[in-house]
């Protein structure tokens, strides 16, 4: 196989992989499914709540540092859903 043919193949490797990673970014972004799935994160007072509820349910609450993780799993779910209906209407 001369240098050539091997570059030949290599170059067309490279445009598939270049075409393929754009066609798979330009579908992601206009997939209706996606739209508004990441909203929330624009909502500083709700991202500010969640992260309250994350760093209270890891030990900064009354319990400190001594739950278990489902117990921690628990009250940051408890607290995830305070915070939905606080700012969304809803659990």
């Amino acid at each position: 196989m001369g240098r050539s043919m091997k570059s030949s193949r290599i170059a067309l490797y490279i445009f598939a992989a270049i075409v393929g990673l754009g066609t798979l970014a330009g579908s992601a972004q206009s997939s209706p499914a996606s739209a508004g799935q990441w909203d929330w994160l624009g909502n500083k007072p709700y991202v500010d709540c969640l992260k309250l509820m994350d760093s209270m349910s890891r030990g900064g609450g009354i319990w400190g540092p001594s739950r278990t993780g489902a117990q921690q799993a628990a009250s940051y779910d408890k607290g995830r859903r305070m915070c939905n209906q606080k700012y969304y209407g809803h659990e």
